[in-house]
């Protein structure tokens, strides 16, 4: 059973790196550099996509669910039953466009803050598993690749993040302009990150907020 299930994670990494083949070459980055922040910003698998919401549905849920027609700008209802609902549904699961829109730019801040520390504790619990602080230069030749690749993903940050945004980050695609208020930039990272508005206009408060929490992260 050891054996299947490091067949299958090799597997997947082996496919994750070739999906993002293209996007290391233009960033000019290591593979598996950026796999935790892809992670947490492209993929968005389950446990972070749930986590998120438990978040907001704790910390928000009232203020969301207070909503009224009267709150919201006019818009399809798509997938939902109401426009309402597809609103409530948007800010729940922390779709910042929708946060600007309705409650302003600080409390969007908020949210793109509790995305940026969910990525850095994700980082962060990588490193301590192979406790990075303390590990020697042959202890890290040892390590399996993704390890590695977690510890260049902190040196590549804390050495490029201004420069990663500004370059990439920063840089839509016209080919994902079909979300509710997108003006037409697509989304950032060339039209990858999930969160259209966060990679785009609120861009900055996402690499301020990563930027702010780097210490949190161990240190050698």
């Amino acid at each position: 059973m050891k054996l299947k299930l490091k067949i299958l994670k090799e597997d997947k990494r082996t496919l994750n790196e070739n999906r993002y083949t293209g996007l290391y070459q233009q960033v000019g980055a290591h593979p598996g550099s950026l796999d935790m922040f892809i992670r947490n910003f492209i993929e968005i698998p389950t446990d972070i996509s749930m986590a998120r919401r438990d978040f907001i549905q704790s910390n928000y849920g009232p203020q969301i669910d207070a909503l009224t027609d009267a709150d919201i700008p006019p818009t399809s209802k798509r997938t939902a039953s109401t426009p309402l609902q597809k609103v409530q549904k948007g800010l729940l699961y922390g779709h910042t466009f929708w946060w600007n829109k309705i409650f302003g730019s600080q409390m969007a801040e908020d949210i793109i803050r509790h995305k940026a520390n969910s990525y850095i504790q994700d980082l962060k619990s990588r490193l301590e598993s192979f406790n990075y602080s303390t590990m020697t230069g042959e202890e890290f030749e040892m390590l399996p690749e993704e390890d590695k690749a977690a510890v260049y993903e902190k040196h590549f940050f804390e050495d490029h993040i201004d420069d990663f945004f500004a370059q990439h980050v920063k840089m839509g695609s016209m080919n994902t302009t079909g979300y509710v208020g997108n003006p037409g930039v697509g989304s950032g990272l060339y039209g990858q990150m999930s969160d259209w508005w966060m990679s785009t206009e609120g861009a900055d408060m996402l690499k301020d907020s990563i930027k702010q929490q780097f210490s949190t992260l161990p240190q050698r």
